[in-house]
Order: structure tokens, then C-alpha cells, then sequence
């Protein structure tokens, strides 16, 4: 997958989790959890998975605190960086 794809399906995934949990408690625990679906569904092995999404995310959201764009777009271009350099 391009680049530019991984991009934009982490920018999707955390948006659609931050509004269903309303980033609520601990809401990007499950953020998480679904980058490492989303990384597993699409062929990488679960260790590589959990490396790339705390390389993109650890420590950038915060629990009652929706991200903004600017954090997003950070998360985001990190996490599509980190998988294409493992493929």
C-alpha cells in the first residue's frame, strides 16, 4: 500500500475512534487496538504492529482530550512512515 493510503486510514481510524468513545477515559487505548487490527487485517505480524502504533502514538493523545488535526495529521504521517519503512 502507498504511503499516502497508510496516511489516511490512521487519520480515519483515530477520527471515527476519538468521536465513538466521545475520547472519553483511556479512549485511545482502543485506538490503538484498532491501528493493531487494522495493521494485522493488512498482513503485519502482531509484535511489528504493536512497535509501529507506539512509535506512532505513545504519549500523543490523552484520555477526555479529543486530538486536534494538528496531533492527528502528526500521528498519522508518523504511523505511514513507520509501515513503510518495514515493508
Amino acid at each position: 500500500m502507498d504511503p499516502w493510503h497508510w496516511e489516511r486510514a490512521c487519520t480515519r481510524l483515530v477520527t471515527v475512534v476519538a468521536d465513538r468513545t466521545r475520547a472519553e477515559s483511556a479512549w485511545y487505548g482502543h485506538c490503538q487496538q484498532v491501528l493493531g487490527w487494522f495493521l494485522a487485517y493488512n498482513g503485519i505480524d502482531e509484535e511489528r504492529a504493536r512497535e509501529i502504533v507506539e512509535s506512532a502514538v505513545g504519549g500523543r493523545f490523552g484520555s477526555w482530550i479529543a486530538p486536534d488535526v494538528v496531533v492527528v495529521d502528526a500521528v498519522s504521517s508518523r504511523f505511514a512512515r513507520t509501515v513503510d519503512e518495514n515493508q
